[in-house]
């Protein structure tokens, strides 16, 4: 006996942890697809930055800031790792200085062919036409991202989507996670790591809410069953009549209401036979014979 309950409780132990284990990977997969589906959306409606709560999420895609600088601080991420950093929302008039890291849309291998996020330091600021405008390298680069004195080609301040590091913000590297989300972006890495998980998630949902309603069917049965039963034996026991209790069990209410009064009439017609007096009709009938009387 001791042993079935260990068992039993051991059982109840394993259940709760490996329903645990499966809440929280439901939760994981829903925070991964939200966060893709905001970085989605966000990106196509700021010129493909991705912002989260006015910070931007961005996936680095080559190694040109790999290292980081001698001159400079900050920096020293690579391709496959996450920067997270400040959105600017292409502010005309803000202003930045030589050392800071900022993202701009621009062409990544010089052919026009591939515009992307690029995330650079700034290595000169100049005032071109009334504004100000600045020239980019990365830190891991030999040549800078345009030509040294040609103005036209420097970028702008309303260019600029985000700030990675300046003297007022230092943004954060996350190692890594970049080749998650790469991966992720992908048809068949959202669907094997997030759609496929779902769905099984989904149909396990289901056969728990078949089982527990079926459960809970059985026991609402037992119970209304049992109550019935105890009704029976209730109505039998007040009647002294145990062995009409086999004939009792599953009559309706309506048959059970006949029963009680035919038990009714039982006991009446006992008290009389144990007081001595002769049931009602057989006095009915000696009084019909007896006219005279």
């Amino acid at each position: 006996m001791e042993k079935e309950k260990t068992q039993k409780k051991g059982t109840k132990v394993l259940k709760s942890i490996c329903n645990i284990i499966i809440n929280v990977l439901i939760v994981m997969v829903l925070i991964v697809s939200l966060l893709i589906a905001v970085m989605s959306l966000t990106s196509k409606a700021n010129n493909g930055v991705s912002v989260v709560f006015g910070h931007t999420v961005e996936n680095i895609i080559t190694d040109s800031m790999k290292g980081g600088s001698k001159d400079f601080e900050g920096g020293d991420f690579e391709k496959g790792d996450v920067i997270l950093g400040k959105f600017t929302d292409y502010d005309f008039d803000a202003e930045y200085k030589v050392g800071d890291i900022v993202t701009y849309r621009g062409d990544l291998d010089g052919n026009r062919d591939t515009i992307e996020n690029i995330c650079h330091r700034i290595i000169e600021v100049s005032d071109y036409k009334g504004s100000k405008c600045y020239r980019t390298k990365g830190d891991n680069n030999d040549i800078a991202d345009q030509d040294e004195g040609e103005y036209d080609s420097y970028i702008r301040s309303a260019d600029i989507g985000s700030v990675f590091y300046s003297d007022g913000y230092h943004g954060k590297i996350i190692k890594g996670l970049g080749n998650v989300l790469t991966f992720l972006q992908t048809k068949f890495g959202f669907f094997i790591c997030v759609l496929l998980p779902m769905i099984i998630f989904f149909m396990y949902a289901l056969v728990r809410v078949v089982f527990n309603a079926a459960y809970y069917r059985k026991a609402k049965d037992e119970e209304n069953g049992g109550n019935a039963e105890d009704a029976t034996v209730n109505v039998v026991s007040e009647n002294n009549n145990e062995g009409a209790a086999a004939s009792v069990a599953g009559l309706s209410n309506e048959e059970m209401e006949q029963f009680r009064q035919f038990q009714e009439f039982q006991k009446m017609q006992k008290a009389q036979q144990e007081t001595g007096s002769q049931p009602v009709e057989e006095t009915k009938t000696e009084t019909d014979n007896n006219p005279e009387e």
